[in-house]
């Protein structure tokens, strides 16, 4: 047990729960955050095998044992130093990293939509967590209103070469997509 602490008077001073409990809420988060990662990822944060072990084991559990296991990873967040591991998460899966691999797949789901491909919604759902299908489609028909507009002034000013800059809703499409989080394939 802890060593109690008393005030002037000569009561001991309880530690106040609730407030304990509030503080260790983010990291409960965090917790749940990790357990949405690839197995093959655990090694890249510095955390041990107990809590590698923890979390593999809370890839399976649901309801109440997945509840008491949050708090079991929490204990152990908190142990092992919880700033140093979210430091570590957010620099292994960072999602604005902005790799070429990941600027060419944005460029290539952006050119099909603007292509007006049906099938790329759905490929889209499956590959981004948060993806608001509303958004999606209101910024690329703003950016297909934009490129007809271009086209036919660059059809009436022939001498005029055309811009292959993308437009305003472009750019937006794609700092949207590059926002969102992946789905994590195991």
């Amino acid at each position: 047990m802890s060593e109690k602490h008393y005030d002037e008077e000569g009561r001991v001073i309880r530690e106040n729960r609730s407030q304990a409990k509030r503080e260790r809420e983010h990291i409960k988060i965090f917790a749940r955050e990790l357990l949405k990662l690839p197995a093959h990822q655990y090694p890249l944060l510095p955390i041990d095998e107990t809590l590698q072990a923890a979390l593999v084991e809370g890839k399976r559990l649901t309801g109440n044992a997945l509840s008491r296991h949050l708090n079991y990873l929490t204990r152990l967040l908190d142990e092992q130093g919880y700033e140093e591991i979210l430091a570590a998460h957010e620099h292994v899966n960072h999602p604005y990293l902005h790799s070429p691999g990941k600027q060419q797949r944005i460029q290539g789901e952006i050119a099909r939509l603007l292509a007006g491909d049906a099938d790329i919604y759905g490929e889209l759902l499956g590959r981004y967590a948060d993806l608001d299908l509303q958004h999606l489609r209101q910024l690329v028909r703003e950016a297909q209103k934009l490129l007809a507009a271009a086209t036919a002034e660059v059809d009436d000013d022939a001498p005029a070469a055309p811009s292959n800059a993308p437009n305003k809703y472009q750019r937006r499409l794609q700092k949207y997509l590059q926002g969102l989080a992946l789905f994590y394939e195991e």
